[in-house]
């Protein structure tokens, strides 16, 4: 097995390039950093490999966080509630393990992003395993239920629920992954915002009909080569296209209206931009949790499951609707990127298309046709 050990600045520009490919999503850029010095101080290291490097009947799961915003009432049902799981993700992997007799090999990510594709290594690392060069959206999203595992026909049961307070969940059987995600939704939401989920156990031969492949090493390379630009003096924009030859630089502006709105698990709202080259043209995005549908003077535009890489023109940091990244004003620019083909089958547009947010959208357009 060819296993490719990273550096800790391989990690941290990991995280650099995964917070761009990741449409606003994919975990807390900060948790990730302090996992990734956590490891690393204590010796370990990250390392990962790409699914050919398995036998084809060793096992994998994906392994990840649920959540996202929380209303004040829900966070009082654990405001006095004492920390007693320290490492709920691991504990979810061997409950899962345990339930099933069987031991995994490697840990997939459940979508690119800052934290979520650094998860699967940490864990790698503390359990003496190795990561999957890959993830099982090639973006972020914002419910496990949009996977190209349930594209693939892989069912996520069974799948266990741990959170930081001791609750253990062995969730058996569902009537289907929608079902499973509000059960784990719900589960995070009740655990003050997040809860660890270890899901979808399967043996390589199936992952490698789910799994988008080496989505690590492109965030690794994106990452390298924009903080190289910014250390040199160069221009980080024309990083990102190099680095990104099919995706492309559509918009650049600057934020005009931020808008949030956390509920029921979800951060949601709109972001307009205002062009810096066309006089009234604006770009509107409706996120939840992830960008997903936009408009361009209220016409629609690009949308899921393609990418939507929102960056600071200045800097091509990534930016999120998470954080407090969309101030007025801000210079931003926006590249978009075709989807991988698993999303453009039936199935995959049926889970992860325009209208599995907003019934009434058109057909899903590829965001090349639109140049």
């Amino acid at each position: 097995m060819t296993i490719r050990k990273l550096t800790k600045q391989e990690s941290i520009d990991l995280v650099i390039g995964a917070k761009i490919l990741a449409c606003g999503g994919g975990g807390s850029e900060t948790n990730a950093l302090a996992n990734i010095n956590r490891i690393y101080e204590s010796g370990l290291n990250f390392t990962i490999a790409d699914l050919d490097d398995f036998k084809q009947d060793e096992y994998v799961c994906i392994i990840g966080m649920v959540g996202g915003g929380i209303t004040e009432e829900d966070k009082l049902l654990v405001k006095d509630r004492e920390i007693v799981q320290k490492k709920p993700m691991i504990t979810a992997i061997r409950e899962l393990e345990k339930f099933l007799d069987i031991e995994f090999s490697a840990f997939v990510a459940t979508e690119l992003g800052p934290n979520n594709s650094v998860i699967p290594m940490m864990v790698a690392a503390e359990m003496g395993k190795v990561a999957i060069n890959g993830d099982c959206c090639g973006r972020s999203k914002p419910k496990i239920s949009i996977s190209t595992t349930r594209v693939a026909g892989i069912p996520i049961t069974p799948f266990t629920i741990v959170n930081q307070y001791g609750d253990v969940q062995i969730v058996k059987e569902t009537i289907d992954d929608v079902r499973g995600e509000l059960i784990a939704r719900n589960a995070s939401r009740l655990s003050g915002g997040s809860a660890s989920v270890a899901r979808c156990p399967m043996r390589i031969k199936e992952a490698q009909k789910a799994v988008i492949p080496k989505t690590n090493s492109l965030a690794i390379e994106l990452g390298k080569n924009v903080r190289e630009a910014n250390e040199r003096g160069y221009n980080p924009i024309e990083s990102i296209k190099s680095t990104l030859p099919d995706a492309e630089h559509v918009f650049s502006g600057r934020v005009k209206l931020f808008s949030r709105v956390e509920e029921g698990g979800f951060t949601a709202g709109e972001i307009i931009v205002e062009s810096s080259k066309n006089t009234g043209v604006n770009l509107r995005i409706w996120y939840q949790n992830e960008y997903l549908l936009s408009w361009i003077n209220d016409k629609p535009y690009v949308t899921c499951p393609d990418g939507f890489y929102i960056v600071d023109t200045k800097t091509g940091l990534g930016l999120s609707p998470w954080e407090e990244d969309f101030k007025e004003g801000r210079k931003i620019s926006v590249f978009v990127q075709d989807a991988s083909e698993i999303w453009k089958s039936k199935i995959g547009l049926s889970i992860f298309g325009p209208k599995a947010f907003d019934e009434n959208w058109q057909e899903y357009k590829e965001s090349s046709s639109f140049s």
